[in-house]
């Protein structure tokens, strides 16, 4: 059986909704950077649909296709078998392992199986980690809530984003010592929101000691959240008015978060998450504009005269620039999506686990000499390569 063949048996199979889950690893285009890539069913406003999860180094990225639509259904899984030397499919009726031969011959071994297959829908109600129906003390406070606990309409999204923020939260904990109390740092704090949903659902709900600082430049936002805390007994949270390149501790700091830290703001952020060795970085970045305005349209003509294209370029490069320098530094970093653009177009998370103390700094030189080439600092580059 030839590639071809076997695709028009697994479509087959995902038309007559048999499909539990497809594996594609081992990827033959390392410049890709893509690891691994998963298929499964799923329901979306009624209709099936073949989810494929490309799961890249610093990425996540989703496509849904009908499974009616058999030309992009065969596109895409010839694509994918293009580029994984090895194949994992479980139906209800079988396990199949697949490799793949340099010729693109197909080694295939099938076994028997009585698997239960669920297709999950995107279409079904949000479950949150808080609970929507239940009153939250913290959440009136902010206006998010009515005072009879029912979220408000117009702050819907927001209390979307906060359970986003949470779940990010939710993950990050468990990579750090239950048994202290963990020091969280929240950069450029803002309104708060989200410092204050992250203390609440990890002292009250999840009954983790915790201690969090907020800091930021406007003192009457300060004065406000410090107000709040006060009245919500949240002993445990305190903020800062001050710029954070001047905030200095001897503390151990377990998390560092710096959600919209405008400009090079998340790269002070990245810089003192470094010097302190936090065990957890999370930053969603904004208006990269230090690279922005030296790109010149000499670089990539056909794309930098747009003014648009070159705003997404220069936060994509910006970004990936930021993940790699915590990764040199010894961060398992991954760049994941904060939350849906419908909510906010800066919706792209920085996430770092600290590992290692090892500091790479040829890889270090080299990001900072291919910027040079094309007439580009970084002020975070320049920094770390001192």
């Amino acid at each position: 059986m030839n590639i071809q063949e076997f695709i028009e048996e697994l479509i087959s199979t995902i038309q007559n909704s048999e499909l539990i889950k497809a594996t594609f690893s081992n990827i033959r285009n390392k410049e890709l950077e893509l690891e691994k890539s998963f298929a499964n069913l799923i329901l979306i406003k009624g209709s099936t649909s073949l989810q494929i999860e490309y799961r890249y180094k610093r990425i996540i990225k989703h496509k849904n296709i009908l499974i009616t639509d058999k030309l992009e259904l065969e596109k895409t899984l010839t694509e994918l078998f293009n580029l994984a030397k090895d194949i994992n499919i479980q139906t209800k009726k079988q396990n199949i392992n697949i490799k793949i031969s340099k010729k693109f011959k197909l080694a295939i071994n099938r076994k028997n199986a009585d698997n239960k297959l669920t297709i999950t829908g995107q279409n079904k109600k949000k479950s949150y980690l808080l609970d929507e129906n239940k009153p939250h003390a913290f959440l009136i406070e902010l206006g998010i809530q009515s005072k009879d606990g029912k979220i408000k309409k117009e702050r819907y999204s927001k209390f979307r984003q906060i359970n986003k923020y949470l779940e990010f939260i939710d993950h990050a904990v468990k990579k750090l010592d239950p048994k202290k109390t963990i020091k969280i740092l929240d950069f450029a704090s803002g309104k708060s929101y989200l410092t204050f949903a992250a203390y609440h659902y990890l002292a009250l709900e999840k009954n983790i000691k915790v201690n969090i600082i907020g800091i930021d430049l406007k003192k009457e936002v300060i004065d406000s959240c410090n107000e709040i805390a006060k009245n919500l007994n949240y002993s445990g949270l305190e903020f800062i008015y001050g710029d954070v390149a001047d905030f200095s501790t001897t503390d151990e700091i377990d998390m560092l978060i710096s959600l919209h830290a405008c400009d090079t703001a998340s790269d002070i952020a990245i810089l003192k998450a470094l010097k302190w060795k936090v065990k957890v970085f999370l930053a969603v970045p904004c208006c990269q504009k230090e690279i922005n305005k030296q790109l010149k349209e000499k670089h990539i003509p056909f794309m930098l005269k747009h003014g648009i294209i070159k705003e997404k370029y220069a936060s994509l490069l910006t970004d990936s620039i930021r993940a790699d320098v915590l990764n040199s530094y010894g961060y398992k970093t991954d760049i994941i999506e904060f939350i849906s653009e419908d909510n906010t177009p800066k919706n792209m998370l920085i996430r770092a686990y600290k590992e290692s103390d090892f500091i790479d700094k040829a890889k270090l030189l080299e990001k900072k000499s291919y910027l040079a080439n094309i007439g580009i600092e970084m002020m975070l580059l320049k920094q770390v390569t001192k």
